[in-house]
């Protein structure tokens, strides 16, 4: 047994289990159009939370800049299939040529790679270009339980892709002023492809990241989230909390729960994890008040 299998059991994963062939994966596309808001990380910790308790999962980079894959321990080289390669000649290359094994057991990645800026431009006269990954992963709705996308920041076409290939969405958000200027156009964008493309679409939650909660900015903000009526009822309890840990794993290259076993980031995401994995397709979780999570947090 490896050093990091013992490190992620002291954190409370458990050992992985078989799972029904015949269920369907939870296809959730993880967004938000402002950078910065911790999204990449988060996907992959919360892939490695749930890998670690006994899911398999899939994590899908759609953003040109790579960092869900680079997060993961790999280089993109030029003899590696990427998911732009799977969107572009969809007839050609399948999903089963583009995933790759990560060290981590249950947990599986389909590589970004730099070309994936050019795919607008490459599918802007086809027809169905918006149905480019929902036909690459339809083969694959019952080989994993959860498959997290990883879209960019931005509300393009690849954005669209993953919205409309996904089963539900996630919102990760800083508790920052600047992170509510986007949130309207993207629940907007969200609508959108519900009404024109995906009907069964939601928002299955959202979750925040690099939270203080010594602050009162902090609570305002979370506040004036689940003011939102789209969003009532859909914020999750868990809060990832500010913590070195994360940013020093990120640069390791590696998901902190095997950075570091007993950190707050670990702590956190764990919590996420369980939390999302608990959730049926379309859960929802009661709302709590700002000194609810305050008090939470001081525990």
């Amino acid at each position: 047994m490896s050093r990091k299998t013992n490190r992620l059991k002291r954190a409370g994963a458990t050992s992985s289990s078989s799972r029904d062939n015949t269920s369907k994966a939870r296809i959730i596309a993880v967004c938000n159009q402002k950078g910065g808001c911790g999204k990449t990380t988060s996907v992959i910790n919360i892939a490695a939370g749930l890998a670690s308790l006994g899911r398999k999962v899939l994590v899908v980079d759609l953003d040109s800049q790579c960092n869900a894959t680079t997060g993961l321990g790999f280089e993109h080289s030029e003899e590696t299939k990427s998911t732009f390669d799977l969107m572009v000649d969809t007839g050609k290359v399948h999903l089963s040529d583009v995933v790759q094994e990560t060290e981590y057991p249950q947990l599986f990645l389909a590589p970004g790679s730099i070309e994936l800026s050019e795919f607008e431009s490459r599918v802007a006269a086809e027809i169905g270009r918006e149905n480019k990954l929902k036909k690459a992963l339809s083969r694959a709705a019952s080989d994993y339980d959860f498959i997290l996308l990883d879209t960019p920041p931005s509300l393009g076409l690849i954005s669209v892709n993953a919205l409309n290939a996904a089963t539900e969405v996630q919102i990760a958000m800083q508790a920052h002023p600047f992170a509510l200027d986007g949130l309207n156009l993207l629940l907007e964008t969200i609508e959108l492809v519900r009404e024109e493309l995906n009907p069964r679409l939601s928002v299955s939650g959202v979750y925040f990241t690099m939270f203080d909660g010594r602050t009162n900015i902090s609570h305002l903000i979370l506040e004036e989230v689940e003011s939102i009526p789209e969003l009532k009822n859909k914020i999750f309890k868990t809060v990832v909390r500010q913590n070195v840990k994360v940013t020093e794993a990120t640069q390791a290259k590696v998901p902190v729960m095997y950075f570091d076993a007993h950190c707050v980031g670990t702590q956190d995401y764990m919590a996420l994890a369980k939390e999302i994995s608990r959730q049926g397709k379309h859960a929802t979780r009661t709302a709590r008040s700002p000194k609810q999570t305050q008090d939470e947090l001081s525990v």
